[in-house]
């Protein structure tokens, strides 16, 4: 009868506090636990078939005559235990006289089925075993150390019940095919992975000697137990190997031996690790380290990585040359380098993985494969100039229920309107179901459900959502995933309004509306629209043209969100048009009618333009008018846009319904001039032009001082001109722009000085006096 034992123990392990919590909280900004250890279930080949026969003993004149070639066979079908049957071989005297082998023969109590891996517990030579664990690399390094490599042989035959041999392979050339490879458990103990690529029953496992082994020379193998793994839940890597290529004799020779200790990759413990050796690190070929599941994963289980190096070891060269491989049997099914995936979690979650290994640190990070797979590789390739001091080191890999992926643009963020309601689920998680947090470490869980259901978000606040599975009888739980849900501000009237870019237009001008959002809404990502309808749908994406019978009216949208309006009449009002302010892509918005505070004037302007001339600048234009002007009057202002009369533009019969006009400004201010024309028709309605920007470089001859500078009591001004102000406005600003004081002067004639008692004594301090007069405005800096 077969048996089967099963070994579910559970081991939580939690990174060293010391050395790598801090790369705990880096990833993912949630807890990242080591996965739940829950072991496989095997079944043991336990029916002893049978044995070697002993050996005679060439020339044995007294007893023993014969050589026991196997001892304590029956041990071997006893799995479980520490018993074991003992197999020896010698390639006996010249010519083969006296040579034996010594061999097992165990049964499974139902037939395996093809391509189901037997593992054989086995023990002896060191060297042998450990070179073979090497697969091609143990080669190698046979040829540096010196090996009974090729000299004793370990067979392997996969037989039905009545014995007749179906599969079978030997470690004769070494190891360097996926049917039969040497593999070690975390407890250090060597197995023989053999793989039939039929349906099998028995077990013939075979200690051979080749004859260039040498005369009376004897090999021995230790034969523990056959097993396979049943189909029960495991999430560990049982077992594993490793691999080399185009590595040369040279490289090897440099020392320190193919790998130290690889079982404790897989031993569940953080404070060792297998560590590539420095003799390999400054290769010409490439390592791998194979890590062998006993079941397929899930596509969403992912591959818990901890490593470590020396930082001198740790630069841009370790990111491409250590990459990431996952198989599902002999099939290659996902590949990544350690730069893509750097640059893949420090885009996704803010970790440096090249920064925190530089530290000298353990860094534990996650592989993501996204497909099954049954068997995970580490790849170390063609350092170059590395010290023969230096060592990469694998703390540990092991395989953990994925995460829950949130997939889509947004991915684990939320963005709703405040007071609305918000359901939160994965697009899909690994395990069986989902357990809420609100901290990223311990606490309880407040819901386990397929999704987090919030009747009305309030505030911004990050949960926490792991997955869970059941495996073995105990239960595995993924690391946290922070979930962000942010309530945005909902728009409200008084947050925005349309302004267009002039107050009047004349007949045949675009009027331009533009969107203009209050510096105190508090919207954190405020988007405009435009529509003729009342609930804002639809919007104007292009132009919309609207026929008034004797005209028509044009709505376009420009690129830059400004509403474009063509075609208004001369006093005609728009139609219903309504601006949208929406918070993101959430639909919190607000739909206000646009409020009409702009007019068309009969008068048409064709051009009104102006450029700089000698020390002035001069003013031309071209209007029509559907009525009679009186007057064309010139206005500037400055940075201010305090309008001021500058001259008017005189009107001879044939201007009265427009013309062209030309115009100087003989003593514009240094920077900034804004001009407009002011038209004054018969009727007394008066009308603006647009307004045109005219900037002045050339240095103005100062019209105003104010002394003593600095202040000392009183500050005195004076008029420098030939002109008499009847009304003259002061304003004091602070280096913050911030009006500290204004008044007014009703006269200052040209070259009178007077003391300006009227203003403020001001704190110590540099501040600017803006002059305004008829036709002047200046600028002058005093301290205080």
């Amino acid at each position: 009868m077969s048996s089967v034992v099963v070994n579910n123990t559970l081991h939580v392990n939690f990174l060293d506090v010391k050395t790598v919590c801090w790369a705990v909280l880096a990833f993912f900004c949630l807890l990242l636990i080591q996965p739940t250890q829950v072991k496989g279930q095997k079944v043991y080949a336990d029916n002893y078939i049978g044995k070697s026969s002993d050996a005679p003993i060439v020339g044995a004149i007294f007893p023993p005559y014969y050589k026991r070639t196997a001892i304590n066979a029956n041990e071997a079908a006893h799995g479980g235990d520490e018993l074991f049957a003992s197999l020896y071989a010698s390639p006996g005297l010249i010519l083969g006289l006296g040579a034996y082998r010594g061999y097992v023969e165990i049964q499974y109590d139902e037939i395996v089925p093809a391509n189901t891996p037997t593992y054989i517990r086995v023990d002896g030579d060191e060297g042998l075993l450990e070179q073979l664990l090497g697969g091609t690399l143990g080669e190698l390094l046979s040829g540096v150390v010196g090996s009974i490599l090729g000299e004793q042989i370990i067979k392997v035959e996969a037989m039905n019940s009545n014995g007749y041999v179906l599969f079978d392979r030997s470690t004769l050339g070494g190891l360097g095919s996926d049917d039969l490879k040497m593999v070690k458990d975390k407890n250090g103990n060597y197995h023989l992975m053999f793989t039939p690529n039929v349906p099998y029953q028995r077990l013939k496992i075979t200690n051979l000697a080749m004859a260039l082994a040498g005369l009376g020379v004897e090999f021995y193998l230790d034969v523990y137990e056959a097993f396979y793994f049943g189909e029960a839940c495991n999430y560990s890597p049982e077992f594993i190997s490793y691999d080399g290529s185009g590595i040369n004799l040279d490289a090897l020779n440099l020392g320190g031996g193919i790998v130290e200790h690889p079982e404790n990759a897989i031993d569940d413990d953080l404070s060792t690790s297998a560590t590539i050796g420095p003799g390999l690190l400054n290769l010409i070929g490439g390592y791998s380290s194979h890590f062998y599941f006993t079941e397929s994963s899930s596509p969403t289980d992912e591959v818990m990585v901890t490593l470590s190096g020396d930082p001198s070891l740790v630069n841009i060269e370790l990111l491409s040359h250590v990459s990431f491989r996952a198989f599902d049997g002999d099939s290659q099914v996902f590949e990544q380098d350690l730069g893509a995936l750097s640059e893949e979690l420090l885009g996704l979650i803010k970790l440096d993985l090249l920064g925190l290994l530089g530290d000298g640190e353990a860094v534990t990070f996650p592989v993501s494969p996204g497909v099954p797979f049954d068997r995970f590789e580490i790849s170390v390739s063609s350092f170059l100039d590395i010290d023969v001091g230096e060592a990469l080191n694998v703390h540990e890999v092991e395989r953990t229920v994925g995460m829950p992926d949130f997939g889509g643009v947004t991915g684990n963020d939320y963005s709703v309107c405040e007071g609305q309601g918000l359901s939160v689920s994965p697009q899909h998680y690994g395990g069986t179901s989902l357990r809420w947090y609100e901290s990223q470490e311990g606490g309880e869980s407040f819901c386990s459900s397929e999704s987090l259901d919030i009747e009305a978000v309030t505030e911004d606040k990050t949960y926490y959502v792991s997955s869970v599975d059941e495996c073995g009888g105990e239960e595995i739980e993924s690391a946290r995933v922070a979930v962000d849900v942010a309530a945005l501000t909902v728009p409200e009237e008084e947050d925005y309004e349309a302004l267009p870019n002039q107050a009047s237009y004349g007949e045949g001008e675009v009027v331009v509306l533009v969107p203009n959002l209050e510096l105190s809404a508090g919207i954190e990502d405020p988007q405009f629209s435009w529509s003729m309808e009342a609930d804002g749908e639809p919007a104007i994406t292009d132009e919309l043209v609207i026929d008034k019978g004797d005209h028509t009216v044009t709505y376009r949208l420009r690129p830059d969100g400004t509403l474009e309006i063509e075609g208004l009449q001369p006093e005609e009002e728009i139609d219903e048009v309504y601006l949208v302010l929406q918070n993101g892509d959430t639909g919190c918005k607000a739909i206000e009618a646009v409020e009409q505070v702009f007019v068309i004037l009969p008068i048409s302007w064709i051009r009104f333009e102006g450029h700089a001339r000698g020390r002035g600048n001069y003013l031309y234009g071209e209007f029509l008018s559907q009525t009679p002007l009186k007057q064309l009057i010139v206005q500037r202002a400055g940075a201010g846009l305090q309008w001021y009369e500058t001259g008017e533009i005189p009107l001879s019969g044939d201007h009265t319904y427009g013309g062209v006009f030309d115009f100087v400004d003989e003593a514009p201010v240094s920077g900034i001039n804004y001009y407009r024309i002011k038209m004054v028709p018969l009727d007394g309605k008066e009308e603006y032009s647009k307004v045109i920007r005219l900037d002045s470089e050339e240095a103005e001859q100062l019209a105003f001082t104010i002394s003593p500078n600095p202040v000392v009591d009183t500050p005195v001004l004076r008029n420098h001109t030939a002109m008499d102000f009847s009304h003259i406005t002061v304003q004091v600003v602070n280096q913050n722009g911030e009006m500290v004081d204004s008044f007014t002067l009703d006269q200052l004639l040209s070259g009178e000085a007077k003391k300006l008692q009227m203003g403020k004594t001001l704190k110590p301090g540099v501040y600017i006096y803006l002059i305004y007069a008829q036709g002047h405005a200046q600028r002058v800096k005093v301290i205080w």
